[in-house]
């Protein structure tokens, strides 16, 4: 399974920077083949709905589409950083033994034997140090993203079309709004269960986030203004779900996830590691004893040598 993730994840990031190196214009790859297909796409979906606004219609439900068919990816990567934060908080006192150790160390070479310790605590015990992040979820969301914005900037009959009296190509400052109290209640959701340690901060860049995604509705399009509410309510969704089975998981990590290697058995690794590589820079003649019998016994002789020479 995680190799399959990985392979997915490398091809879809591999896309990602083929598309985005082939142009941004009408004439570059991306426009080519994600936009043309996503505005073919929504024109079919006008001409379905119908009315002035068919156009917005056509965004919100090719968009919620897209969200849904996504949503168990999406809850999967979410469930992933709520396991990889509780076995942090588990974790937790045995980085803060590494993170002494590494203030307490005399030299360098004491203080990076220390860090390292600090990178394997998390590998021996399968946390991931990324807090569980997917990039195989960005990876997907990119070409989406931009497709659907280079669609609505430059699409024949696309680019003049409106919703409720909102133009779809411009900045709409009511979209933005919309778009930061949806995101301000899905990191609401996520500061719940999040520890009072860990609020003050990860908890601003839960924060950040919709002041962000607002910021860029407000600078781009009303039309990824909608794009970015539907997808708000998902993500909306996908927290409430995982606050949903947040004792179950709790419960799964505190049966299932046991230390197979603690901070002072590594730093004790460590040390040992770190005494043979000083003994290795010893010379074997340096550890022989010295015969000071033969050197106080030549400098006499010497002596007794330069006496005669001057008499």
């Amino acid at each position: 399974m995680k190799s399959a993730k990985r392979t997915f994840t490398i091809l879809f990031v591999l896309l990602d920077i083929y598309l985005m190196t082939g142009g941004y214009g009408v004439h570059g790859r991306m426009y080519r083949f994600v936009s043309t297909p996503i505005a073919h796409i929504l024109t079919e979906i006008a001409k379905w709905v119908g009315g002035v606004n068919a156009i917005g219609w056509a965004i919100i439900i090719l968009t919620a589409i897209i969200r849904l068919i996504l949503l168990p990816i999406f809850v999967n990567q979410q469930i992933n950083t709520t396991k990889s934060s509780l076995k942090m908080q588990k974790l937790r006192p045995e980085l803060e033994k590494v993170q002494a150790a590494v203030k307490s160390g005399k030299t360098p070479e004491e203080q990076q034997a220390a860090s390292m310790a600090s990178m394997t605590l998390y590998r021996e015990n399968g946390v991931s140090m990324t807090g569980g992040i997917s990039w195989l979820t960005m990876a997907i969301q990119l070409p989406i993203f931009s497709g659907l914005y280079l669609a609505i900037q430059h699409a024949n009959g696309l680019k003049t079309a409106t919703f409720f009296g909102l133009p779809l190509s411009k900045p709409a400052i009511l979209l933005s709004l919309i778009v930061f109290v949806i995101y301000a209640a899905q990191a609401y959701l996520s500061l719940i269960h999040m520890p009072a340690e860990q609020k003050k901060t990860a908890g601003q860049m839960l924060w950040i986030s919709p002041v962000m995604i607002a910021g860029i509705t407000l600078i781009s399009s009303g039309a990824l203004g909608l794009y970015f509410i539907v997808g708000g309510i998902t993500v909306v969704l996908q927290a409430f779900i995982v606050h949903l089975l947040y004792a179950k998981l709790e419960d799964d990590v505190n049966k299932n996830f046991v230390l197979k290697k603690t901070a002072d058995d590594l730093l004790s690794q460590t040390a040992s590691s770190a005494f043979g590589a000083n003994q290795s820079r010893v010379r074997p003649e340096d550890l022989r004893p010295r015969d000071v019998t033969d050197d106080d016994q030549g400098r006499r002789n010497a002596g007794k040598q330069q006496r005669r020479n001057e008499k």
